[in-house]
């Protein structure tokens, strides 16, 4: 099936762009009598400013927008469980309060997505199921934006199928918050924050904790953050935002990993130092960036060697190193904006299980741990990108390449373009291509049920789109249909009749899907907003015959619908209904080949917010359905939340 074919259907089956534009087209004749109330948009500054402060560019693409507002109001108590009600996205949790989660864009992998805290890549070369290991609490968050599709010829490789920048922004207005939560399963959370004004230096900090026994046996958590921003803004020098943090997670991972291993452990810790600068003199724009992650990991199949297998002679250990700085420049011109750039990464690891062997370290932490294996890339990543409005025209179209030592040269880039009706009304389309390098772990783990490949090549893709964005003073709407084509994309696999997965290049597997978000705002009534979000994926792949660990086990549909509406005074409540159909198979403890069931979860917060405190109660979960996002890993029936977080200003 070809590109156009593929696109043409999807449209006529299921009259997704065809029945947004009757929407739209409905709503415009409406409002009509209120355009002079509508919200009205400077295309060019949008894209100035867009540039500066956010992931990408609005103008071309549909990028999601999780506001301070939106968050506190959310029936949610970590940033997994936020990101799980955005169309399109797939949050596989394996535990409670984001104890471990992996995050999907668009049916790609965990590995496939790019994530970043205020504008840092920290992402994890090791392995995916670390990227969401952010050392914040969801309260410290000012807002987290999404773009689905890939956006490599900007923020570089592995922003294959999405990217996610989590947000913090210091105030110069003082201020001191704390919070005090708890609930099932005895778990406990303390967080204080505040912003100060040192010498003209905004400073933001916060610490926070969380713990709890779990929800049912070896799922107990120990989490502790810490983090620091400070930024100093001067009138010829710009802008220097300075960024520390910390995070240790411990928890009881029963089955996480593995069915047959039920008493599963792991013990992290993360470290991160960044300094972010930007400048802004005349029509020319500066960035720098230099940055420092660290990240170490021990896994124990047996907790505490509990019960350990005669075979089994020792624990996981890891840590890698990630050093990189970037540097870019833009020039702004009646030609239109054109900005280029180039980035140093460095990705390191030690371990004693991936990499090529080295002499015996130890390793830092580990009371018996060391490191008998290592492995080293550097990445080099330069960048073109120039976009333009001509009247009610939008063009963006870039270039990047990213060579290394062990995977060579690999070069992506593509093209936006916009066309707006009216100042809240525009269609779009785009086609861009990426690049994802192997993890360490797709190139070197092996196990009693695992094998690794050092010989993969990147994953490769082209993605088209088109979509359309659309709104007014009390309503707005998004909706994309895209189609993706992946080559030598990796997946662990095996044949039905073995036990060992193999991480391999499948010769291509492709992807068509849909999303579509409508939010309502609602005057003179109780009931405030209401939001739908609906997407809908196929996937397919020309390699036969073997059973997909990952990448074919995704979201065929999923649908969201959040509702808020005031109670009683300061009193106010948010629903959410989530519906998802999961697609694949798995094989349970006792070896029995199952499929996914779809399931139904209807949670609720109930927020009491007044000038100087705030009182919370979620309830998740409500209709205490059983589920799973990983096969034969149920996660927890009916629980809740309670908290209250006092503001001192």
């Amino acid at each position: 099936m070809s590109v156009s074919t593929a696109l043409f259907f999807i449209i006529m089956r299921k009259n997704f762009i065809l029945g947004s534009f009757i929407c739209i087209a409905f709503f415009q004749t409406l409002s009509a009598q209120e355009k002079s109330d509508s919200l009205s948009v400077d295309l060019n500054d949008v894209e100035v400013s867009a540039s500066q402060k956010k992931l990408y560019s609005e103008m071309g693409r549909i990028l999601t927008v999780i506001d301070k507002t939106e968050i506190s109001r959310s029936a949610v108590q970590s940033i997994d469980q936020l990101l799980d009600y955005v169309a399109g996205v797939d949050i596989r949790q394996r535990g409670t309060n984001n104890t471990q989660a992996d995050i999907s864009v668009r049916g790609g992998s965990f590995d496939q997505v790019l994530v970043l805290l205020n504008g840092v890549n920290i992402t994890d070369p090791q392995t995916g199921h670390f990227n969401l290991d952010i050392p914040l609490n969801l309260s410290d968050v000012s807002r987290v934006e999404i773009l689905e599709g890939s956006s490599a010829r900007v923020l570089g490789p592995n922003a294959f199928s999405g990217a996610i920048n989590i947000v913090t922004e210091s105030s110069d207005k003082e201020k001191l918050s704390a919070e005090l939560s708890g609930g099932s399963f005895l778990t406990l959370g303390q967080a204080v924050s505040g912003n100060f004004d040192i010498n003209k230096v905004q400073v933001f900090g916060s610490v926070s904790h969380k713990s709890s026994d779990g929800y049912i046996t070896n799922t107990d958590y120990n989490f502790l953050n810490g983090f620091a921003q400070s930024v100093l803004k001067t009138k010829d020098a710009g802008k220097f935002d300075l960024q520390l943090a910390a995070q240790f997670k411990d928890f009881g991972a029963n089955s996480f990993y593995t069915l047959a291993y039920p008493n599963q452990y792991e013990s992290s810790k993360t470290f991160m130092a960044a300094l972010d600068w930007n400048l802004t003199k005349g029509n020319w724009s500066y960035n720098a960036q230099a940055y420092w992650r660290q990240h170490h990991d021990r896994f124990e199949l047996f907790r505490n060697n509990k019960d350990a297998a005669p075979w089994y002679k020792s624990h996981n250990y890891h840590m890698t190193d990630v050093t990189g700085g970037k540097a870019s420049a833009s020039y702004l011109s009646v030609l239109g904006k054109t900005t280029v750039g180039l980035e140093l990464r460095n990705e390191h690891i030690f371990s004693n299980v991936l990499g090529t062997p080295i002499d015996s370290i130890k390793a830092p932490f580990e009371t018996n741990g060391f490191f008998t294996k290592e492995s080293n890339r550097l990445l080099e990543t330069g960048l073109i990108d120039h976009s333009v409005t001509i009247g009610k025209w939008y063009f963006s179209a870039g270039a990047a390449a990213t060579n290394s030592a062990a995977f060579g040269l690999n070069g992506y880039g593509g093209i936006d373009v916009a066309y707006a009706f009216t100042e809240s009304f525009r269609i779009f389309a785009d086609a861009n291509s990426a690049v994802r390098l192997p993890t360490f772990t797709d190139l070197y783990y092996k196990s009693a049920t695992q094998l690794a490949n050092p010989n993969l090549k990147p994953e490769h893709s082209q993605t088209i789109e088109i979509g359309t964005k659309a709104f007014q003073t009390k309503w707005k709407l998004d909706a994309a249909v895209f189609y993706r084509l992946g080559q030598n994309v990796i997946d662990w696999v095996k044949l039905p009749t073995e036990t060992v997965w193999q991480s391999k290049n499948l010769t291509s597997v492709n992807a068509l899907g849909a999303d579509f978000t409508f939010v309502y705002y609602i005057d003179n009534s109780p009931f405030k907003k209401l939001s739908v979000a609906y997407s809908y994926l196929q996937m397919d792949k020309s390699a036969e015959n073997f059973d997909s660990k990952y990448v074919l086990d995704f979201l065929r549909n999923k649908i969201s619908v959040s509702v808020n509406h005031d109670i009683w005074s300061r009193l106010s409540a948010t629903w959410n209904v989530g519906y998802y159909d999961r697609t694949g198979t798995y094989t349970d403890a006792k070896n029995v080949v199952r499929s996914f069931a779809p399931y139904a979860l209807l949670d609720c917060l109930f927020l009491w917010k007044s000038r100087t405190f705030d009182l919370f109660g979620d309830l998740n979960n409500i209709l205490n359905a059983s589920y799973a996002d990983y096969g034969g890993l149920n996660q927890p029936g009916i629980n809740f939340n309670i908290g209250i977080r006092k503001r001192l200003d």
